[in-house]
């Protein structure tokens, strides 16, 4: 297993040790970070396959003529 070493400033930690308490399945600070991190990978890959499935909506949505291009909004804001 790899380690890392974070510096984070002092009233977080005073967070984080209060968090832990009234948390009391982590059994430590490392293995709180730990699922923090795994929790904020998965998120970001969830949120990233949201915002592909957006982008591919929105460009079917402008090939039928039922959206406006970006061309079109810049035009509309500057109006």
């Amino acid at each position: 297993m790899a380690s890392l070493n974070v510096k984070i400033p002092n009233a977080m930690e005073g967070e984080i040790d209060t968090f832990l308490d009234c948390h009391p399945y982590y059994l430590n600070k490392s293995e709180l970070v730990r699922d923090a991190i795994r929790h904020l990978i998965s998120e970001e890959r969830r949120l990233s396959r949201e915002t592909l499935m957006v982008i591919e909506k929105g460009k079917a949505q402008v090939e039928k003529g039922e959206g406006m291009t970006l061309e079109e909004v810049r035009k509309e804001l500057d109006d």
